[in-house]
């Protein structure tokens, strides 16, 4: 069997990127499967390729036509550039797909999403999307404002539903996700989570007075948010601090937030971890702050880790992870003052920071290790 992967690019520590290589380093050992990765986004100069290590069974196709490039281009230049660019790609997938003879195509919703469903070749097609339903009228949100703009996102998100409707399958990470989907009509819906990249053989120590929060330094994660609570509770308890690990381009305007707050002496704001899963194991707290989510997979690995974790209950993703109470702690979307008051309750509560760690260590050892993920997977692939 001969599969086809689809995603903007790979050089990124993001999520998306880090699943797919473990996905696809999994099925690269199965005899039998050839594994392909098309890639439309040009890398950076000093950046690898792929930033998690790639099989060497796995064929990886650069083409480089540079989307991203057309992102702050006048509104006419960037679709008259946008129409030309998915022209080019449409013909060259289609030729990969054929010279490949794939028997499947699976698009992690990138720009060839629009199409896929209508491409003239003979082979299943997949879409797995790793955000929630509406995610691009939130993302026009974050970086526009006005009816129009919220008209456009509204417009945005009907033609993916038509999209995927004419795909033989649409992956979801969550249930709350597949429920959605239905409810718009999208019935080919299939639910399948993310494994989770880091299953430690123990728990760890959280012996560290630091709260922990890692993502990309983007409005989607509610850093802003993450700080102001900090803002309330950081004089309280000057032996703690708060570390955001990421990198992004809202970072310039996190630092200057801290230090209005006057929190920056407390604050580290840090860009990529060397080692993350040291990171998770010696924290005494882990926070998601996130304005919404798809299925949050640095939540996965800080439970995975066993660390005592503080959510925003945002859509979708936490409370399919965390139960309340149990194996972490919900707060209501975006209430800084419930963020901040149950910080401060855990940092004053070692034993309760221990039994929620150990409670989501096992939960997470038995739901999101690899082996039962990918199994799934095959199943949906008829391998």
């Amino acid at each position: 069997m001969t599969i086809v992967y689809c995603i903007p690019q790979l050089y990124n520590a993001g999520g998306m990127e880090r699943v797919l290589t473990q996905k696809v380093n999994f099925l690269a050992t199965i005899q039998g499967i050839e594994i392909t990765i098309v890639t439309t986004e040009r890398t950076p100069d000093g950046k690898a390729v792929s930033y998690f290590p790639l099989d060497n069974r796995v064929r990886l196709v650069e083409l480089n036509i540079d989307f991203d490039a057309d992102f702050r281009a006048p509104i006419l230049e960037k679709y008259i550039q946008h129409q030309r660019k998915q022209q080019l790609y449409r013909k060259k997938l289609k030729q990969i797909l054929i010279d490949q003879k794939a028997h499947v195509c699976i698009s992690l919703c990138g720009k060839e999403i629009d199409w896929l469903g209508k491409l003239t070749v003979p082979c299943r097609k997949i879409a797995e999307i790793h955000f929630a339903m509406n995610q691009r009228e939130q993302l026009l949100a974050q970086y526009h404002s006005g009816v129009i703009w919220h008209f456009l996102g509204y417009i945005r998100t009907r033609q993916l539903q038509r999209a995927v409707k004419k795909l033989d399958r649409l992956v979801v990470l969550t249930y709350a996700d597949e429920k959605q989907w239905n409810r718009a009509g999208v019935l080919n819906t299939i639910c399948i989570p993310n494994p989770s990249p880091i299953v430690p053989d123990n728990i760890g120590e959280h012996g560290k007075k630091e709260v922990l929060a890692v993502g990309r330094l983007h409005p989607q994660k509610g850093f802003d948010m993450l700080l102001q609570a900090w803002k309330k509770i950081a004089k309280k308890h000057e032996e703690w601090t708060l570390r955001i690990v990421g990198e992004g381009e809202e970072k310039k305007k996190l630092l200057a937030l801290a230090y209005n707050l006057g929190i920056s002496s407390s604050v580290e704001i840090d860009g990529l971890s060397s080692d993350i899963m040291s990171d998770y194991r010696n924290s005494g707290l882990f926070v998601l702050s996130s304005r919404y989510e798809g299925m949050p997979l640095a939540l996965m690995e800080a439970m995975s880790c066993g660390s005592c974790c503080v959510a925003f209950d945002c859509p979708c993703g936490p409370s399919e992870l965390v139960t309340n109470g149990k194996t972490g702690m919900l707060i209501p979307a975006e209430s800084i003052d419930d963020l901040a008051s149950e910080l401060e309750r855990l940092m004053d509560c070692p034993d309760r920071r221990k039994q929620l760690g150990a409670a989501a260590y096992i939960y997470a050892k038995e739901h999101f290790s690899l082996e039962p993920v990918m199994r799934q997977w095959l199943n949906l692939l008829e391998i």
